[in-house]
């Protein structure tokens, strides 16, 4: 199958810059109630340039001292959203044995994908994250893991959203390229069967001409130090920017209550539909969730119309 993660996305050629701010210029606040409460996607320039994996995780020897070989699981390809796709040719073997693959010149593309950091072998490495300036204490992930790697050679993924929880994408080693769709519902029906399926991938006219062309893609170039805030329901896809050796590492958070259960966004609507047409044993948690997200986008609503009230006001200069 062929691996053109962004090629074949209509109007990914005119897509449009992602918002890019400077690290040292991120507040808590202006990033937790602009970007995360609002889930728009920004690029964090230098995010991460202070944490000791940015000189220490380009040294193949540190990585197997504090690693040895246990053993991890890798694929020769990139990671596909399918999970039919994903299984082809998985492989185990010592992560000392893997590391030497992924930076050997001549081997081909390598994942080696979802690497916990709360637990060994790789529980040895946390300590080399360290953290972020703009987000002091985000609260433990619903779902993903608070902190995982990703080590690949050349190996992209295709596009998918996360359904729970925030992600900040940080780049340790190497470069990568990502295109992102708003989580709308004209841009969900245009592209969640050749996403969910991975048609697009060999195949770029699996998209309604007509349609399609009302997509509006976003693209991101993520380079070391720096990390991409991608709030849930965005879809994305990524590509490697080169062949070599790279490192990416996974940040995840609970997302704000008004979010989780926000019915504005296809994801949250089928997560809602299949709750209540198949229950299972998280039903009654999906629907505590949803219920409590309704209770709190209501607080918002009318927090934020008696502010814009007060503004106005203000404004005209009658207070």
């Amino acid at each position: 199958m062929d691996e053109n993660i962004l090629k074949n996305i209509p109007g990914i050629d005119a897509a449009q810059s992602i918002t890019t701010i400077d690290a040292e210029q991120l507040t808590p606040k202006v990033f937790m109630e602009y970007f995360v409460s609002n889930n728009r996607p920004c690029l964090i320039k230098g995010a991460i340039k202070h944490w000791p994996a940015i000189k220490k995780w380009g040294d193949p020897d540190y990585l197997k001292a504090k690693c040895g070989d246990s053993p991890i699981t890798y694929y020769p390809h990139m990671n596909y959203d399918h999970t039919d796709n994903m299984k082809v040719d998985e492989t185990v073997k010592p992560f000392s044995f893997v590391l030497d693959i992924l930076c050997h010149p001549s081997s081909g593309i390598t994942s080696a994908p979802s690497l916990m950091f709360d637990k060994p072998p790789f529980l040895a490495l946390a300590k080399d994250v360290a953290g972020f300036s703009f987000l002091p204490s985000p609260p433990k992930p619903i779902l993903y893991p608070a902190s995982r790697s990703f080590m690949y050679k050349g190996a992209g993924t295709g596009w998918h959203y996360h359904f729970v929880d925030e992600t900040l994408m940080c780049q340790v080693i190497g470069s990568k390229k990502v295109g992102l769709l708003p989580p709308d519902t004209e841009t969900d029906n245009i592209v969640y069967e050749a996403f969910t399926t991975d048609a697009y991938l060999s195949n770029g006219d699996c998209f309604d001409p007509i349609k399609a062309s009302k997509l509006k893609p976003i693209l991101a170039v993520v380079e070391p130090g720096d990390a991409l805030y991608i709030p849930p329901f965005w879809w994305h896809g990524v590509e490697t920017i080169g062949s070599s050796f790279g490192i990416t590492i996974a940040n995840c958070w609970r997302s704000p209550l008004h979010i989780m259960g926000d019915l504005s966004f296809p994801t949250v609507r089928k997560i809602w539909k299949k709750s209540l047409t198949r229950p299972n044993k998280r039903t009654p948690i999906v629907l505590a969730l949803g219920i409590s997200s309704l209770l709190m986008q209501s607080v918002r609503f009318i927090f934020n119309s008696r502010a814009r009230k007060t503004k106005i006001v203000d404004e005209k200069g009658q207070l």
